[in-house]
C-alpha cells in the first residue's frame, strides 16, 4: 500500500530512526521459533485474534465488588441465627449484590477493547476503534521493532521494545495508525521477534503449528489458549508457576503459600471477571466489528480484501503514482 510505504519512510527520516528501527517482513523469517506470552486471544482457522492491554481490565470493578459483598455475606451469616435478623439480611445483601448486578450490566454494555485480527482467508490484518475500521494486506504489512532505554532515579535503567504496525482508515486512506500488536514494557527485541514470527507462521504456514513452527495437520487451539493472560481464575497455572520458582530457587515455601494464599482469597473476583469478560467479548464479537469484518471471518464468507474495494471505488491511485511522487523528493 502506498500511502503506508510512504508514511513509513517520512517517519524514519523526520524521527531520525532509520538507523535504529528493525524492519520485519511477512515474508522473511523473524526469530528462529515463534513464541507469544499469552497474547493471543483467539485463534482458529479463519483469524488469530491478538487481545490489547485494556482487554485485561474488563470486569475488575464488577470482581472486585462481588468478592468483597461476598466476604462481607461470610462475616455477616451468623446473623442468620438470631431472630428477627434474617429478613434484615437478605434485604440488605440483595441490595448489595443488586448494585453488582448493575454494575456487571454496565461493564458488559460499554465498548470492549477489540483486539487486532488476522484474517487468513482474506490475508488482512483489522483492527476496529469504536467506528473507526483500519486494516492492511497481510502481504504488504509494514512492521518494525525499536528498543529504547530509560534512565530515572526510581527505577534505574530500563529497556522497551515496542513492535508495530501500521494500517490506514478503511475508505479513508489518508489516515494511517502506528499499532502496538505487544506491550514494550519489559519486552527484547528477541520477544518481540519471535511473537511476529509466530503471527508469520500463523499467517504463511496454517492455523496449526508447534513450538518449532512446523505446520500440525490437527488442531492445537486449546493447548494456545491455555496460556491466555486474559484468564484471571487460574490457581492451577498460578501453583505451577510458584513451582518452577522454588524449583529454580527464586521462591520459597513461605513465600509460595503467601502468594497462593493471596489468590485464593481473590479468587472470587477473578472468577467473576474473567465470566464478565468473556460475556462482553462475545457481545462485542456480535455487534461491534464492522460488518465487512464479521463477514470476512466467516468460513464461508467473502474472500474478497477491504484494499480491494478501496481499489475499485477509485479511493487509491496507482502504485505507479505515489512511486514517482517518492522519487521526486
Amino acid at each position: 500500500m502506498p500511502r503506508i510505504q510512504t508514511f513509513f519512510a517520512d517517519l524514519s527520516q523526520k524521527a531520525g530512526l532509520a538507523d535504529e528501527i528493525i524492519r520485519l517482513s511477512p515474508r522473511r523469517r523473524a526469530a528462529a521459533k515463534p513464541f507469544q506470552l499469552g497474547d493471543v486471544q483467539e485463534q482458529n482457522e479463519v483469524y488469530l485474534d491478538l487481545a490489547t492491554g485494556a482487554d485485561f481490565t474488563k470486569g475488575g470493578l464488577t470482581g472486585t465488588m462481588v468478592m468483597i459483598f461476598f466476604y462481607m455475606a461470610l462475616i455477616g451469616s451468623p446473623a442468620l441465627r438470631q431472630e428477627g435478623q434474617v429478613e434484615n439480611y437478605f434485604i440488605a445483601f440483595g441490595i448489595l449484590f443488586g448494585i453488582a448486578f448493575i454494575t456487571l450490566f454496565i461493564e458488559v454494555l460499554l465498548p470492549f477493547p477489540m483486539p487486532v485480527r488476522f484474517n487468513r482467508r482474506t490475508r488482512e490484518i483489522y483492527f476496529q476503534d469504536r467506528r473507526k475500521l483500519y486494516h492492511v494486506p497481510w502481504d504488504e504489512a509494514v512492521a518494525w521493532m525499536q528498543q529504547t532505554r530509560q534512565v530515572t532515579q526510581y527505577t534505574g535503567a530500563t529497556r522497551m521494545t515496542s513492535l508495530q504496525v501500521l494500517l490506514q482508515r478503511f475508505r479513508q486512506p489518508d489516515e494511517v495508525i502506528a499499532l502496538q500488536l505487544s506491550l514494550p514494557m519489559g519486552k527484547t527485541p528477541e520477544i518481540q521477534a519471535m511473537l511476529w514470527e509466530y503471527l508469520r507462521c500463523y499467517m504463511e504456514k496454517g492455523p496449526w503449528f508447534d513450538e518449532q513452527g512446523e505446520s500440525l495437520t490437527v488442531s492445537n487451539r486449546d493447548k494456545v489458549l491455555d496460556k491466555r493472560r486474559g484468564n484471571k481464575a487460574d490457581l492451577r497455572g498460578d501453583w505451577q508457576i510458584c513451582k518452577q520458582d522454588m524449583e529454580l530457587g527464586t521462591g520459597t515455601k513461605l513465600g509460595t503459600a503467601f502468594i497462593m494464599l493471596f489468590h485464593i482469597g481473590f479468587y472470587p473476583a477473578a472468577l467473576v471477571q474473567d465470566w464478565t469478560t468473556a460475556v462482553a467479548r462475545r457481545r462485542a464479537e456480535k455487534r461491534q466489528w464492522h460488518k465487512r469484518v464479521r463477514e470476512r471471518c466467516r468460513s464461508d464468507g467473502p474472500t474478497t480484501r477491504l484494499y480491494d474495494q478501496e481499489v475499485e471505488a477509485g479511493l487509491l491511485r496507482d502504485d505507479s503514482d505515489d512511486i514517482s511522487e517518492a522519487a521526486a523528493r
